[in-house]
């Protein structure tokens, strides 16, 4: 019997792309830059980042602060450039950057299970991700976030799954993580003995398609799965 819901929080609970406009925006500024040049570099940037944490190269320690270098290296400005970016986001952010379906998940959720949150950071603190779902009301129906700046492990790393199961003495087979990364997310909970759950926006229904694997289109389709399992 599943104990505990997992979130990846990133195109699963709010979604990115409104984030890292917000972010380019606020570079542009900054910078006096277009956003379609700013944009570019922060995009190639992100990709380099999440092709070093899939190979696990990178430095679990200093994993936000390594991403916020690489962006600065690639804007060819001062690292406190880019921090003063993320904030001035961050303070931007509005109702847009929920995703159809959220609240109303995790509100039922909240009823029957622990739910937590397992999310790699990358350009802005989990601080500000924090101060995101407190603003919009996601944080009420969140039992305790866990973030890799904060545990000093990122997923796709067995130390992020976890961290949250340790925490609150579950077992990998009473808990669910779900994430729209299938390497990530996916992958990562499963090599734990966690269920997991792929989020693909490409995918036609709910489909079971690993032993304690399930592809969804989106967060809403967690209340069919967990009545499978």
């Amino acid at each position: 019997m599943v104990r505990l819901t997992s979130f990846d929080v990133w195109n699963t609970l709010l979604d990115i792309t409104v984030m890292i406009k917000a972010l380019g925006k606020a570079l542009s500024e900054l910078l006096n830059l277009s956003e379609e040049e700013v944009m570019k570099r922060i995009l190639e940037t992100r990709e380099e980042i999440k092709n070093i944490r899939k190979s696990q190269s990178g430095s679990p320690e200093k994993a936000l602060e390594e991403s916020q270098e690489l962006l600065a290296k690639a804007l060819d400005v001062d690292v406190e450039i880019v921090k003063r970016a993320a904030a001035k986001a961050t303070l931007t952010i509005d109702e847009s950057i929920l995703l159809p379906g959220v609240k109303e998940t995790l509100k039922e959720l909240h009823k029957k299970y622990i739910i937590t949150t397992t999310g790699n950071v990358m350009f802005w603190p989990s601080a500000y991700t924090r101060l995101i779902l407190e603003k919009f009301g996601l944080a009420d129906y969140i039992t305790k976030q866990f973030y890799s700046d904060e545990i000093k492990a990122y997923k796709p790393m067995r130390e992020a799954f976890l961290a949250p199961l340790k925490y609150f003495n579950v077992s990998p087979e009473e808990a669910l993580h779900i994430g729209d990364t299938k390497a990530e997310d996916f992958e990562g909970a499963l090599k734990v003995g966690m269920y997991a759950c792929w989020i693909n926006p490409e995918a036609e229904r709910v489909e079971r398609i690993h032993e304690r694997g399930f592809v969804v289109k989106s967060v809403k389709d967690l209340l069919e799965v967990l009545s499978q399992i």
